[in-house]
């Protein structure tokens, strides 16, 4: 059991896996304790999988930057029930919109906060039961609409008018499958998204990313090596380096008053991340002249 094992694993998951399945593989191969992972991705999409590992997983919550960037390509002419290229086609089109159609309704109507429907086959839970399940047993039910960000849309022209390529940069919770849907509704006609690549999810690139089978190859030297350190992926949260002494009283539960520790630190309201030299100890508020730990790690 590798319970030293504490960091971030940048994973290229392969279109056909799931999310769950390299957890489980990495977790068989290693035996790590802890394991989760930044935000799921569809069987059918591929691209960056940021696994956290040990004490990493404590973090997860308190990720503040949960920006994600997408290239998905939309296929023009037919709508499916799972609004990818896996499920049945429910609706067809003989419209095929030009660039510049494209390029008008996007920015007038996909940019900034949008109402979004996720597609029936998804996680989310409907009283408790994943979506996808009550799909599968043709259950009828309804989907609430969800506010998402979408920062940034670029339609890049393609020579086949069939097909239309996008690169989006957007919010945790976005569903790309429903976006294309809805784009290709909005143009008038329908469509799926054919192919999703996720190229980056917070701080993880995917031109670092590796795939599984040449992570399963590694010792636990070598895995070791690969991992980022949990704060990598809290960028942005102010960083107070304490005395071992503080730092101990932290991990302690102990609420640390500043003028205790001869600080003057501006007290906001605010998350800040707890160091002791190089080594994480806690993700805490800074609030009203006071220290308050949230979570400790056991580095």
């Amino acid at each position: 059991m590798q319970e030293h094992s504490n960091g971030w694993l940048n994973i290229y998951k392969e279109k056909g896996k799931t999310s769950f399945s390299i957890s489980r593989a990495l977790k068989k191969k290693f035996k790590f304790k802890k394991l989760g992972h930044l935000g799921t991705l569809d069987p059918l999409a591929e691209g960056v999988l940021p696994i956290a590992i040990g004490e990493a997983t404590k973090s997860i919550n308190f990720i503040t930057n949960n920006k994600k960037k997408y290239l998905f390509v939309i296929k023009w002419g037919e709508e499916t029930d799972t609004c990818d290229s896996e499920g049945e086609v429910i609706k067809i089109c003989k419209k095929r919109p030009t660039y510049d159609e494209v390029n008008f309704v996007v920015n007038k109507f996909f940019l900034g906060e949008i109402n979004q429907e996720p597609p029936i086959f998804s996680a989310v839970k409907i009283d408790g039961v994943r979506a996808y399940n009550l799909a599968r047993k043709n259950i009828k039910f309804q989907i609430k609409i969800k506010k998402v960000n979408i920062f940034k849309l670029v339609v890049k022209k393609t020579k086949d008018k069939n097909f239309c390529k996008f690169e989006v940069t957007c919010s945790k919770g976005t569903y790309v499958r429903s976006l294309a849907r809805d784009i290709a509704r909005k143009l008038g006609t329908v469509g799926f998204a054919h192919e999703i690549i996720r190229t980056e999810d917070n701080i993880f690139k995917i031109k670092e990313a590796t795939p599984l089978k040449y992570i399963l190859r590694l010792s636990e030297a070598e895995i070791n090596k690969k991992l980022l350190p949990i704060e990598s992926a809290l960028e942005g949260i102010k960083i107070i380096n304490l005395e071992k002494k503080y730092s101990e009283m932290l991990k302690n539960g102990i609420i640390l008053n500043l003028k205790l520790i001869k600080r003057k630190i501006r007290s906001e309201n605010k998350l800040i991340l707890v160091k002791d030299g190089n080594k994480l100890v806690s993700i805490a508020n800074l609030s009203k002249g006071y220290i308050i730990p949230r979570r400790n790690f056991n580095l």
